[in-house]
């Protein structure tokens, strides 16, 4: 499957969905209007049934959201629209990792970076962090050996779904320094394989 059409088809499914949602949220309340029924029973119901259109439509808008920019050697991505805008120095960008999570199409992106650089999102490296991924854990050990001192910190991204690919392809041109696992490059030539086919 060609990635950049399966972007397209991606993001307009999302409008459909918005756009239906946005129907359903105001055709509701006309309806109860026609047809007059205004006991608490339809009411109650009605309100529950909006509040329930909004949470899925919040839920998929932050699932879906991942805006990013390289601009002056720093790296900032928006991943959802709930949560802080990352900011990072593509010089301390050290190891880039991606695991798939429920679908082959849809995975996350694992950070590590030697410097927090003012950045809410970059969180320090914990044993815990280190159990759940040992792929992860693997390369922090020989770096740990290598520079002792320093202290390390990661971010996920799991917004976005596809887009990520692009995402991947903007951090591997713009982190040269960094290492990328074998998963996270399969993704980038898969991703530029697509793009140079057209």
């Amino acid at each position: 499957m060609n990635i950049n059409k399966a972007i397209r088809k991606q993001k307009r499914s999302y409008k459909r969905f918005m756009l239906s949602m946005c129907f359903i949220f105001l055709l509701l309340p006309i309806v109860l209007l026609v047809l007059k029924s205004f006991k608490i029973f339809y009411i109650v119901y009605l309100i529950i049934i909006q509040l329930l259109i909004l949470a899925a439509m919040l839920i998929r808008s932050n699932n879906e959201t991942l805006k990013f920019e390289y601009n002056n050697y720093r790296l900032k991505i928006n991943q959802g629209k709930m949560r802080q805008e990352l900011n990072i120095l593509c010089e301390k960008v050290v190891y880039v990792h991606t695991e798939s999570i429920e679908d082959e199409e849809d995975f996350n992106i694992y950070l590590i970076c030697s410097s927090k650089f003012r950045s809410k999102r970059l969180f320090p490296i914990s044993l815990n962090f280190l159990k759940n991924h040992p792929y992860i854990s693997y390369y922090y050990s020989k770096i740990k050996k290598q520079y002792p001192e320093k202290q390390y910190y990661y971010t996920v991204i799991k917004s976005g779904r596809l887009i990520k690919y692009a995402l991947l392809d903007a951090i591997y041109k713009s982190c040269v320094y960094a290492e990328y696992s074998e998963d996270a490059i399969e993704k980038i030539k898969r991703y530029r394989e697509d793009s140079y086919k057209k």
